[in-house]
């Protein structure tokens, strides 16, 4: 007599193997796009901060791969410390990049302060020589010039001060999703890693014997 399949662990395999295909379109989801973001390569901590602002972007979709992945294979021991062993090593390289992206934060920020200062120099310096020129300087009150300058001033600040909340906002946002995901990696990677101590066999203790009263 052939007996009937169990329609609860039939289930189960369907939802391991629905599993592994969403988590497995996620990862690779997100290999490729991070392939076509890196090309082509630059350096500087521009072009390097641009890519890991669009990786911390997507990275919950590689946390949502990778659970997936261990989940299908949680009856599999050995692929799932694999696969545990790959979460724990990428999220410990999104924690390191917080520190990458603060560093290049400040770089930057320091960068665009003094393109703004060289610029607001350059004009400063052209002012100054229209004031010397006689031929513009005839056209032009001296109030005309010190408003010229005056605005100037002002305008190098508003930048300055645009560029550091522009810059500040997006590497907290960047910091923010890696540390995240980062210790969500690990956590995962942690839970995912099988038991080295199995469960230990339980032992039948005797049963006492029952005394009969004479």
């Amino acid at each position: 007599m052939v007996g009937a399949s169990n329609p609860l662990s039939n289930s189960a395999l369907d939802g391991q193997s629905i599993a592994r295909i969403v988590g497995f379109t996620c990862m690779i989801g997100f290999i490729v796009d991070m392939t076509a973001l890196t090309f082509p390569l630059g350096s500087g901590a521009s072009w390097r901060a641009g890519l890991l602002q669009q990786m911390g972007d997507r990275s919950i979709v590689l946390l949502i791969g990778l659970a997936l992945v261990i989940y299908s294979f949680w009856n599999s021991p050995q692929l799932r410390k694999l696969i545990a062993y790959i979460s724990l090593s990428i999220g410990a390289l999104f924690l390191l990049f917080c520190v990458l992206v603060v560093r290049d934060s400040f770089a930057l920020h320091n960068q665009a302060v003094n393109n703004i200062t060289q610029q607001a120099a350059e004009l400063q310096t052209q002012i100054e020589e229209s004031r010397n020129n006689p031929e513009i300087a005839a056209q032009a009150s001296p109030e005309d010039f010190e408003q010229a300058a005056l605005q100037i001033s002002t305008q190098a600040e508003n930048l300055t001060r645009n560029a550091k909340t522009a810059l500040t906002k997006t590497g907290i946002a960047s910091t923010s999703n890696f540390a995240i995901v980062g210790a969500g990696l690990i956590t995962l990677g942690r839970l995912a890693l099988p038991s080295s101590s199995g469960p230990k066999p339980q032992r039948n203790k005797p049963k006492a014997k029952s005394k009969r009263k004479r």
